[in-house]
């Protein structure tokens, strides 16, 4: 009877899912900048900044997961053939339940527009130093970008690659927002 009630046990134990998998789950805040880096709204017309004549300067934030070999994962919504963002014109946006495994991971902020996606900043989260991982992401990225910002130049995808940030995601899940070029971004784990 005791082998019985041992097997049973370990059967039960093999299958019960990892405990890791929801410690992978992240809520992620984005807040852009006022301004583009340049001084130009988001959207609107360069040069009236945030005037009455930008009434929608804020951007429509949007966020896509890079993973190695994977086409980007993208948080927004489909809306015939616009894509939306879960925040119109909202300096800040959320994203919930945002799986960010297997580490590294790389990010693209957008600000989604009709025709020429603006990107807002791009990230690479990280758990360890190595450079071969680091640069898969960054690899990865530069795909996303020619898939993401098809209308933008080469040079304009490189530099955005090349200015993403290597960062641990212990820094960014504790609670403090983690400062990019255009933006900051908060992780909160998912309860």
């Amino acid at each position: 009877m005791r082998a019985i009630c041992s097997i049973s046990l370990l059967v039960f134990a093999m299958a019960a899912p990892p405990a890791q998998a929801a410690d992978t789950t992240y809520d992620i805040t984005v807040t852009a900048d006022k301004t583009k880096a340049n001084g130009s709204p988001w959207d609107g017309v360069p040069g009236l900044g945030n005037t009455k004549a930008n009434l929608n300067a804020a951007p429509d934030i949007a966020i896509c997961v890079v993973r190695k070999d994977i086409k980007p994962d993208c948080s927004w919504r489909p809306e015939g053939r616009r894509l939306l963002s879960n925040c119109q014109n909202k300096w800040t946006c959320k994203f919930s339940g945002i799986d960010l495994q297997p580490l590294p991971i790389g990010m693209v902020f957008l600000d989604l527009d009709v025709r020429n996606h603006d990107v807002i900043d791009t990230v690479v989260l990280t758990d360890k130093t190595d450079e071969a991982a680091n640069e898969d992401i960054a690899e990865a990225l530069r795909s996303a970008m020619s898939v993401l910002t098809p209308h933008r130049s080469e040079d304009a995808k490189e530099r955005a690659v090349r200015n993403a940030k290597v960062l641990p995601i212990k820094d960014c899940a504790s609670g403090k927002p983690c400062r990019l070029t255009q933006s900051e971004f908060t992780l909160a784990k998912k309860p």
